[in-house]
């Protein structure tokens, strides 16, 4: 199951919210070394989801949490403005059409190319939905092959490197081109079909 889940939302989905925050924390800080802050329960928690992202969360059969991400519109505070505006060349990226996405996480014990592009295809499906034309984040070098295997080649608009490795600035633009390669890779609905039946779960 797809969710699209505000931050103030999560108190009502407290082992879900538990679950996706260890298992940023076990990715991000344990297995690829980045130098986070996490909280007293273990959780990988930073400054940008206290400002109510939208957060994208798959759930199997059980209910229990396997893929996840944030977004938030770049009109607003990101990451790449605040911290990674050297990958940009200083240029700002700030737009109501343009949003970021960060913390893209699915788990080890799944179909992880099935289910990256069905968290791919559910971010898309939303920003077709919602007039956004394009995202923007900041991921390392070697998490690129894993979005172009599930459908979505970024395309690299700056490179740099990190105390842990080389990064990339990316964008996706976001077009029913898109929509339908990832709605092949995730196993979904004809692409205007799936999207009405986002409406209603975005609207609910």
């Amino acid at each position: 199951m797809i969710r699209f889940v505000y931050g103030h939302e999560l108190a009502d989905m407290p082992q879900i919210a538990d679950e996706m925050f260890q298992k940023r924390r076990e990715l991000f800080r344990d297995r690829f070394g980045w130098r986070l802050n996490v909280n007293e329960l273990g959780q990988e928690r930073d400054e940008y989801d206290d400002l109510n992202p939208l957060y994208i969360i798959v759930t199997d059969e059980d209910g229990r949490h396997v893929a996840s991400t944030r977004i938030m519109p770049t009109a607003g505070r990101t990451m790449i403005g605040e911290h990674f505006s050297d990958l940009t060349g200083g240029a700002a990226v700030s737009s109501p059409k343009i949003w970021e996405i960060t913390r893209f996480f699915v788990s080890a014990d799944c179909d992880r190319r099935s289910i990256s592009a069905q968290l791919m295809y559910a971010g898309c499906n939303f920003a077709c939905m919602n007039g956004i034309t394009a995202y923007v984040g900041v991921i390392e070098a070697r998490m690129a092959p894993a979005f172009t295997v599930a459908g979505a080649r970024p395309e690299i608009i700056g490179r740099g490197a990190s105390a842990e490795s080389e990064i990339y600035a990316c964008r996706w633009e976001t077009n029913d081109s898109l929509l339908s390669r990832l709605a092949i890779r995730a196993g979904k609905a004809a692409p205007v079909e799936a999207r009405a039946a986002a409406a209603q779960l975005i609207a609910a």
